[in-house]
């Protein structure tokens, strides 16, 4: 634990190192089933994740709790990019430079998790105070390597410009999320392939027929540790295709969700011939009636020949209506995918501030290449037919 003060606005932190240190005073002013009490918060510290720890951050005014902070202290480095972002020679110079220092980023939020808001202040009028009380925190750790960057993760709405800017925090614009609406008609898989249009069915009975000698089993807590570096193995090929992946996950983070969230944490494996070819992670949200497909991992030989990608979403789908939810949260990633079963984009409201210099420069640069190589195409899709009435000619 330490203490810091700022003069100025009267506040001052306790900061602590496990979720534990800090619980009894999070369930005094957080209300009862907020996210910062769940339980993958303690699931996510027990993995040990490579590259971050955690701060569990008391905020007090003239010695009174006004709010607190979930932060997350990521070591980003070279395992965090792929695919020849930096291949072009003018642009080795910031390759090297992000491999030779020590660039640590401070994120108020989860890099695990979607719409999972990093802070709470009990009088909501307080709430831009944010801003405030994370450049204090960053300027208090002397006594560790200095914070490069900070992002606020995935804010529940929008701030104002004249509520950021003056810190020297940007909107980091074109976080997109995509999400599914379960509509009300439909009770089983085979009504949501009779609202596709004739394209879209047809494509999706090809994939469903590739899924053949495919065995699918809900994976236990035996099995989980069974096939735990498998699992690891196969998320591992995801994580190698992605440009940016600035949280990585290990072999135990799946054990410590199952063992802290029980049935609201699922990993569905699918076998081939006895052996784990890939796997999708799902959270239940009973309060909110939603699903995520959280993270998965294949074989991408095997995901050739029997389009495992698109076999995952439609299980996915297919679970989100037999358990009569009405959302099911995809992620981030592989929009046009994601589009083309129906999915559509949200916005998330992120905040970013990265020290001046190569850094900031080298960190404008990833996210340019980032946006670019996404592409558009996936806004065009629609793969519902256009009206209850309409002829299968017309569509």
């Amino acid at each position: 634990m330490f203490y810091i003060k700022s003069n100025a606005l009267q506040i001052s932190f306790d900061a602590f190192h496990r979720f534990e240190e800090a619980e009894s005073l999070w369930r005094s002013i957080l209300p009862s089933g907020h996210h910062l009490l769940c339980p993958d918060i303690q699931a996510t510290e027990a993995a040990m994740p490579e590259d971050i720890t955690f701060r569990y951050v008391n905020i007090m005014r003239n010695g009174e709790l006004i709010g607190v902070m979930y932060l997350q202290c990521l070591h980003f480095n070279s395992k965090h990019y792929h695919h020849g972002i930096f291949d072009r020679p003018v642009l080795k110079q910031l390759k090297e430079c992000i491999i030779r220092q020590s660039v640590h980023l401070l994120i108020c939020g989860n890099l695990f998790r979607v719409n999972f808001q990093g802070f709470y202040f009990k009088d909501k009028s307080d709430r831009s105070l944010i801003f405030d009380c994370l450049q204090l925190y960053r300027q208090s750790l002397k006594q560790d390597a200095e914070q490069c960057g900070i992002l606020v993760k995935d804010c529940s709405r929008e701030f104002a410009p004249a509520q950021f800017s003056c810190y020297k925090f940007k909107a980091f614009d074109q976080d997109l999320t995509m999400e599914l609406g379960i509509r009300s008609e439909w009770k089983t898989f085979d009504d949501y392939l009779g609202d596709l249009s004739r394209k879209y069915r047809q494509r999706a009975a090809k994939i469903r027929k590739a899924a053949v000698g495919i065995t699918l089993s809900d994976m236990d807590l035996g099995m989980l540790q069974m096939q735990k570096n498998r699992i690891h193995e196969l998320y591992m090929n995801i994580v190698q295709k992605q440009s940016l992946a600035l949280g990585i996950l290990n072999a135990d983070y799946f054990l410590q969700m199952k063992q802290h969230l029980g049935e609201q944490f699922k990993v569905f494996g699918y076998f081939k011939d006895g052996q784990l070819i890939a796997f999708s992670s799902h959270i239940y949200y009973p309060q909110r009636n939603k699903m995520e497909i959280h993270y998965i991992g294949m074989d991408y030989t095997q995901n050739q020949i029997h389009q495992l990608y698109f076999n995952l979403l439609f299980d996915g789908i297919r679970t989100a209506i037999d358990g009569a939810f009405d959302t099911i949260e995809m992620g981030r990633t592989a929009r046009e995918a994601k589009a083309n079963a129906g999915a559509h984009a949200v916005e998330n409201y992120n905040y970013i501030w990265v020290k001046p210099g190569l850094i900031r420069l080298a960190f404008r640069f990833i996210g340019n290449w980032f946006e670019k190589n996404i592409g558009e195409d996936w806004k065009n899709r629609n793969p519902f037919k256009s009206s209850p009435g309409m002829a299968e000619s017309d569509r």
